[in-house]
């Protein structure tokens, strides 16, 4: 397990928590089905842990995995912890992407996890949109 920090506050964690999307753009296919990819992450906290439940879903595709959050209040890594539902290749502690807030967006940074429906992702961008943030007495 990781926390957010042993330096973070618990105030750190609970500015993450909450439900985050990101839809990629549809690619469309021979068949005239278009690819569609769409990311749903769920942040929540247990004592001074973030957790994340990250769910990948496709037309083929579905991946659900169990994330730890760790950094501070401007800017997270999200880290794999282990797979809930489908496979990839991936190691406990791996950071799949980060979060960073800059102004009113919100910045991804992919790193072992990227984009799935274009050769040649942007190492960064605005991907992800917060839906909303839970309050704690909701988690």
């Amino acid at each position: 397990m990781c926390a957010c920090s042993k330096n973070n506050s618990f105030g750190h964690c609970t500015n993450w928590v909450g439900d985050y999307s990101y839809h990629e753009l549809p690619v469309p296919t021979a068949t005239g089905i278009n690819k569609i990819m769409e990311w749903e992450l769920s942040v929540s906290q247990q004592n001074d842990t973030c957790w994340g439940t990250l769910e990948i879903t496709g037309l083929t595709t579905y991946i659900k995995l169990l994330t730890t959050i760790s950094g501070d209040s401007s800017r997270v890594d999200v880290r794999y912890n282990k797979y809930l539902d489908g496979s990839q290749d991936f190691k406990p502690g791996d950071v799949l992407f980060s979060l960073s807030k800059d102004g009113n967006n919100l910045i991804t940074g992919w790193k072992k996890l990227q984009p799935m429906l274009v050769e040649f992702p942007e190492p960064e961008g605005i991907c992800f949109n917060r839906l909303k943030k839970r309050k704690q007495d909701d988690l």
